[in-house]
């Protein structure tokens, strides 16, 4: 049995027919029409309701109030309204009274809902206001001033200024921490600019951005992230089980100042990163294999035979032995966990994937004006990130009770048990 179609199907077959549409661009022109023809019909309607009586009706009138045409405007063919399917014009209905309110096209509007909502959305991908401005120009033959989607988007400084007040919870098992940079003009100089970045996973693994942070610095530092987690301390947070970052000399005296109890974990991705830099092209990818049978052992003993077994192997590479030697402690730290637990721990991929993609909208596209434009933008980014992030952390059961066993009352108190 052939389904039935809609009216919409059926319209736009006889538009196929009579060959109305033959290109994207006359496409285009149609949904244009049509919302125009929509948004006039809406508005009679709406004018008869006000009313109670059609142009037609011949019974007697409630009142004494009548239609008096349509509002004047500058062409004499409607007032001018700016869509997300371009510009249109609509005749708003007049009466005498002149009490008629029209919801559908408000009195002094002149931007109906929809392109606000664009303008923001284009603005969170990293869009200047120039870009904008051309897209829906070129687009929706729209043309916005940059002084009103400046206007538009700068209600998005309240929403930040919210955000980065907000509460916080007191417990986090894990935190990541890193730094990014972007070209912020300062006094008419583009200067680079760090962007410090926290992240947090709560009790039930749930995942969150704590903050951002856009420095007025030039180059990222411990004495900075000391502000960073005073910050969070003020705004709730009592207890962090690790604090996961790439190294920065330094930072594991600061997070000691703030959160005495916290365990700071070097990140062994870094870690092999940077001991890639020191091979040999040709042997980097052995060298970097054999450092990976120590940080995947399944345990500290066999973790320190290979160890032992690289050490021999790498004799004459006094370079790499020294490297190795001086972090090789932080991956010996990571087996006084269980492997669930290492898996979190040990790397900081949790925090440069949103890094990630935090510089796409950041990068290539000029310097800022300013810290709050960059702010904004930053934001904007991140609401959209976390809007995905409602699965949580992947066998957080089994790491939650391997936590709850470790620590106990230092985690336990924070649940209702």
């Amino acid at each position: 049995m052939k389904k039935e179609q809609t009216p919409m199907q059926k319209a736009i077959e006889i538009l196929l027919e009579d060959k109305t549409i033959t290109s994207g661009k006359d496409a285009n022109d149609f949904i244009s029409t049509l919302a125009q023809e929509i948004i006039q019909t809406l508005m009679d309607k709406e004018f008869e309701m006000h009313m109670d009586y059609t142009k037609s009706s011949h019974r007697s009138k409630k009142d004494e109030n009548r239609r008096n045409g349509f509002v004047e405007s500058e062409d004499g063919k409607g007032k001018k309204v700016k869509t997300a399917h371009g510009e249109i014009k609509v005749k708003i209905p007049r009466d005498r009274d002149g009490e008629f309110e029209p919801k559908i096209v408000p009195k002094r509007i002149k931007i109906l809902d929809g392109i606000e909502d664009a303008v923001v959305e284009m603005y969170a991908c990293g869009n200047s206001l120039n870009d904008i401005k051309d897209i829906l120009k070129n687009l929706y033959k729209i043309d916005l001033s940059k002084e009103y989607l400046s206007q538009l988007t700068a209600s998005v400084s309240e929403k930040v200024t919210e955000w980065q007040s907000r509460e916080l919870e007191a417990f986090y098992a894990i935190t990541y921490v890193d730094c990014i940079y972007a070209k912020v003009k300062h006094d008419l100089v583009s200067e680079n600019t760090p962007i410090y970045v926290i992240i947090g996973i709560n009790k039930d693994g749930k995942k969150d951005v704590l903050g951002f942070y856009v420095s007025n610095e030039t180059s990222e530092s411990a004495t900075y992230w000391g502000k960073v987690l005073e910050d969070i301390k003020t705004r709730g947070v009592k207890d962090i089980l690790f604090m996961c970052f790439d190294g920065l000399a330094g930072l594991d005296n600061i997070v000691e100042t703030y959160f005495p109890d916290t365990i700071t974990q070097r990140c062994i991705v870094h870690i092999t990163r940077n001991l890639y830099k020191r091979c040999n092209k040709k042997e980097a990818k052995e060298t970097i294999g054999d450092f990976k049978k120590i940080y995947t052992c399944a345990n500290l003993e066999e973790a320190k035979a290979e160890y032992k077994n690289f050490i021999e192997k790498y004799a004459d590479k006094k370079q790499i032995l020294k490297y190795v030697a001086e972090n090789i402690n932080h991956v010996f730290a990571i087996f006084d966990y269980p492997s669930a637990m290492r898996k979190l721990i040990y790397t900081t991929n949790a925090i440069e994937s949103v890094n990630s993609c935090l510089r796409k909208v950041t990068r290539g596209k000029g310097s800022f004006i300013n810290a709050e434009a960059l702010n904004k933008v930053i934001y904007l980014r991140i609401n959209k990130l976390t809007e995905k992030w409602s699965k949580g952390t992947k066998d957080w059961r089994n790491i939650q009770m391997q936590m709850l066993i470790i620590f106990g009352e230092k985690m336990t108190k924070y649940y209702d048990i």
